[in-house]
């Protein structure tokens, strides 16, 4: 009997899953670090939390209207650059990877391996 990895149909899928996998992991590490870092230096730094550990905005060449209404859309630059255009770029990837990237299969009687579903009696 043959092993699962030598089906081509299955080696496909796992290579398939590995890249969604990874490119869901790089879109996640991207959006909330990015958030994380940027989202918090907006607050006040308060001692003992997160924002106290951060780069004031003055150290970091930004001003405080950068944090809200870059390209004049009216939302903070962090949710910008850290959720929609990761948003924008997914979808993107998406569409290529579904259209153009993933390709079908032979279906098992298309590769002569179905012998034992069209006769039963066969056996292996």
């Amino acid at each position: 009997m043959a092993e699962p990895d030598d089906d081509p149909v299955y080696r496909d899928s796992k290579r398939e899953a590995l890249i969604i996998l990874l490119a869901w992991a790089a879109c996640m590490v991207w959006s909330v670090s990015y958030c994380y870092l940027n989202g918090y230096t907006r607050h006040d730094r308060v001692p003992g939390e997160v924002s106290a550990l951060l780069p004031t905005l003055d150290q970091r060449d930004r001003t405080l209207e950068s944090l809200t209404t870059p390209f004049g859309l009216g939302i903070p630059d962090w949710a910008l650059w850290g959720i929609v255009v990761p948003w924008i770029v997914c979808v993107f990837f998406s569409a290529w990877f579904c259209f153009v990237y993933m390709t079908d299969d032979p279906e098992p009687q298309d590769r002569g391996e179905d012998e034992h579903l069209v006769n039963p009696a066969v056996e292996d």
